[in-house]
């Protein structure tokens, strides 16, 4: 039944294209399409081929800047393929860093304004929906413009140069159109296409939360009062909420042990004893998940367990998958062994050479003004021991 129904449509469809190619061969437009084909050099067809990916990159993500802006948001970076604008504490810097070559894309990071009560908190999410929505509506409108373009170029007696130019741009413009279309439908792990995240960010709390904490760490200035309110969120959620390994938890998890760490906030006794009670097999498997476990290791060293800290640090050294990265291995651990008075690798941990390409690395840019992760203050691993003699001695005078 299907194979009847697939011929049904391809003669209807075969019929249609040689009507259209016959009308334009008839009435002269064929021919000006192909005069201005052939007007064109070799070398436009590579040239326009990377114009036209960084032309519709920019427009893409012009549109999400400009939305931002518009709402009353102002700009902390612009992410352009290899390519960062960014603002630091001083001025604004243009940077191009060549190992951002897997990044195929863009992104906008936002200076967030204070959020420190509900209702800024939910005017936030809706400037950040309405942003990540409005890109892929200009994108779908860039292509339909250029197509109508491309066709009024055709119709109307344009120049055979314009028209080969229009006609090359405008379809390498529908091939990027249409990939960028087909990712906005994408999500993985680490990676959620425009419709996708417009659709969280309008339904999924936890996926809110956890934007703009991410979020609020690059703005130029986070006041008090939006960090406690952050905080106690995330307090909530986690309260509230069964705790669970995925990535999104994991971030969250994190966020509150910088907080308390980090920042003085007074750790919550439920959230405590859900992190110790953790599935902490799956989390020896991914990048995310080491990470964690190096936190929860430093946090129940900051909490005073430093037993429970010096044994966790153990197990990651026979449980990490050997799939993970070795230089992400070298450097967590490097790294927590810094954090807490262990060994001194202050040269290391700032040489960024030893900095592991990934996601996060994309951010260290953001980062070059802040101020590293101090040391804790030292905590004292003392047990308890009981001699034989003295026990004997008790027990002898009893």
């Amino acid at each position: 039944m299907k194979s009847k129904w697939f011929w049904l449509i391809y003669l209807v469809f075969a019929f249609i294209v040689g009507f259209v190619f016959s009308y334009l061969v008839y009435l002269g437009y064929w021919y000006r399409f192909v005069d201005g084909i052939k007007s064109l050099s070799w070398y436009d067809y590579p040239l326009w081929f990377f114009l036209t990916f960084y032309i519709t990159l920019i427009i893409h993500e012009l549109s999400h800047l400009l939305a931002f802006v518009f709402q009353g948001v102002s700009i902390r970076a612009l992410y352009l393929h290899m390519l960062i604008i960014y603002r630091s504490k001083t001025k604004w810097k243009i940077k191009f860093n060549m190992k951002h070559w897997f990044l195929l894309g863009g992104f906008v990071v936002p200076n967030l304004n204070e959020i420190d009560d509900d209702v800024s908190y939910q005017k936030t999410v809706k400037k950040f929906s309405t942003s990540i929505i409005v890109a892929p509506i200009v994108t779908i409108s860039f292509m339909g413009l250029m197509i109508l373009t491309w066709v009024l170029s055709i119709l109307f007696d344009a120049q055979t140069s314009w028209v080969g130019f229009i006609t090359l741009f405008s379809a390498y413009t529908t091939i990027f159109s249409l990939f960028y279309i087909r990712s906005f439908k994408l999500s993985n792990n680490s990676f959620y296409g425009d419709f996708v995240a417009y659709r969280k960010m309008k339904e999924d709390t936890l996926f809110q939360l956890v934007q703009l904490l991410q979020y609020i760490q690059f703005s130029l200035k986070t006041s008090a009062l939006t960090r406690s309110y952050l905080f106690e969120q995330s307090k909530s959620f986690l309260k509230e909420h069964d705790m669970k390994t995925t990535l999104f938890y994991q971030i969250l998890v994190m966020n509150y042990i910088e907080m308390v760490c980090y920042h003085e906030k007074e750790d919550d006794a439920i959230i405590q004893e859900k992190i110790n009670r953790m599935h902490k097999n799956q989390l020896f498997r991914s990048d995310h998940g080491l990470t964690l476990l190096y936190d929860i290791a430093l946090y129940q060293y900051h909490l005073g367990f430093v037993e429970k800290s010096y044994q966790l640090m153990e197990d990651i050294k026979t449980k990490a998958s050997p799939k993970i990265d070795e230089l992400l291995r070298t450097y967590l651990h490097k790294q927590f062994e810094h954090l807490l008075n262990i060994e001194n690798h202050e040269a290391f941990l700032a040489n960024e050479d030893n900095h592991v390409l990934s996601i996060a690395s994309l951010f260290d840019v953001l980062m070059e003004d802040e101020e590293p992760r101090k040391p804790l203050p030292f905590k004292i691993w003392e047990i308890p021991v009981v001699f034989k003699e003295e026990t004997e001695e008790k027990s002898d005078s009893e």
